[in-house]
């Protein structure tokens, strides 16, 4: 079995890359190309979000390494 493939089967939330994960995160407000998003804990980030636009405040991204990818539902 391939290293990439052990670890995927061992850590399917986590990136191969960076180790990082993604998280849910709600828009607060925009900045540019940038968004400040909340955590359910209620910690702050900025966040890119050209990957996603348009965003308004109140919609729920998935984000990586602070880039939204995904809009959630």
């Amino acid at each position: 079995m391939s290293e990439r493939s052990e670890l995927q089967q061992h850590e399917p939330d986590i990136c191969i890359t960076c180790g990082d994960v993604a998280v849910p995160l709600v828009v607060v407000s925009l900045d540019g190309a940038d968004a400040v998003c909340r955590a359910d804990d209620g910690g702050t980030e900025l966040v890119a979000v050209e990957l996603v636009a348009p965003v308004v405040p109140g919609d729920r991204v998935l984000v990586h390494a602070r880039v939204a990818l995904e809009k959630l539902t």
